[in-house]
């Protein structure tokens, strides 16, 4: 097995090597360009993973004439690092990305978003460290899922204006709009409720989610959160979904708590558990009255309309907005994008693994 100590020390003989040798930094290279010039990505994949020779950011490319892409349209370049929360500490602070100049508003938060939460976030012996990684982690996904919605949201905006002005939706739109009805349990008997649409399609403050999954998965150290990126104590009873059984669930019971193949998936289901589910009801109306109100939304604020989601009730609610205030998770909920680079899928393995493309749509 190749390693840095005996490589090179029981090779050819000098002909051979220096056969080898023109082989590898003229033939090879030759074909490698060959092939990868012309290369026809999967326009349809969700994610792509490429070998690539030395790190660099590189562009999709783009036919003469049009822009570049931008946003998840754009292509990143991305290192596999260690799970380790040290190594994961050290890649933050090479992204330039540092959390007291994010509360205050003088960094905007690079679109980073990882496999997997960081492991051995116990070992780190200051509880800061540990939070600040775990807030570090969460908060691009939190933003870019939020991101996404807020797109929807201006649309189903744009098309509620259209038709006040008593003009008929364009076929493209009436289909977008079904669509959406359906994605977010809006039924249409005729003609889609966009006002009751609007009510669902909203985000959810920063802050409610970082303290919802810091209380749910211990600050990303729980055994559902390491093995499943269950963040938020989400319950499932469908054969289909992944999940990780409770050890003291009882003989009989079925359920199991959710898992996600990353902490991404986890996120947008917690949100949209709570833009669709009937026991978040007043959680959707006072998000809407503020609305209503031109308010700013506020975790803590919207937290007291959460005592269904736990049978802990009140106690649940006043946790939350505790950890909201002890930790001023409320700085967050004015945090915004870096928009000078697309969407950058870090993986993360157990050992440092090569430099790999990642594409996302």
């Amino acid at each position: 097995m190749q390693t840095d100590a005996n490589e090179g020390r029981s090779g050819p003989r000098y002909t051979a090597v220096c056969a080898g040798f023109l082989l590898i930094v003229g033939l090879i290279p030759s074909i490698m360009f060959t092939w990868a010039s012309g290369l026809a990505m999967d326009r349809g994949a969700r994610e792509l993973f490429l070998p690539v020779l030395r790190p660099a950011v590189a562009q999709a490319a783009v036919p003469d004439g049009k822009d570049q892409p931008k946003g998840d349209e754009a292509q990143i370049v991305a290192e596999a690092f260690s799970l380790d929360a040290r190594s994961v500490m050290e890649l933050f602070h090479q992204r330039d990305y540092h959390i007291e100049q994010v509360r205050s508003g003088a960094l905007q938060v690079p679109r980073l978003v990882l496999s997997d939460l960081p492991t051995g976030l116990k070992s780190l012996s200051s509880a800061d460290d540990r939070k600040a990684v775990f807030v570090k982690t969460l908060l691009p996904m939190i933003l870019l899922t939020n991101e996404k919605i807020e797109k929807d949201r201006q649309r189903l905006q744009r098309l509620q204006v259209v038709r006040a002005n008593g003009h008929a939706l364009s076929a493209p739109d009436r289909m977008w709009l079904a669509s959406i009805a359906e994605r977010y349990g809006v039924k249409a008997d005729g003609e889609v409720n966009i006002k009751s649409l609007l009510q669902r399609v909203d985000i959810v403050p920063a802050s409610l989610a970082l303290a919802q999954a810091a209380e749910e998965s211990g600050w990303g150290t729980s055994r559902f959160a390491q093995k499943g990126n269950a963040l938020y104590g989400q319950l499932t009873w469908n054969a289909e979904h992944q999940g990780i059984v409770p050890r003291n669930r009882r003989q009989g019971e079925t359920h199991r708590f959710r898992a996600f193949d990353d902490p991404k998936a986890s996120i947008e289901s917690y949100i949209h558990n709570l833009n669709t589910h009937r026991a978040y009801t007043q959680f959707r109306q006072m998000r809407s009255g503020l609305r209503g109100q031109g308010k700013v939304l506020e975790g803590a604020q919207l937290a007291s309309a959460l005592v269904s989601y736990s049978e802990r009730g009140q106690d649940y609610v006043r946790t939350i907005r505790s950890l909201i205030r002890v930790n001023a998770l409320s700085d967050f909920d004015q945090a915004v994008l870096r928009d000078d680079m697309g969407e950058e899928v870090l993986r993360l393995a157990k050992k440092v693994e090569p430099i790999t493309v990642a594409m996302r749509r």
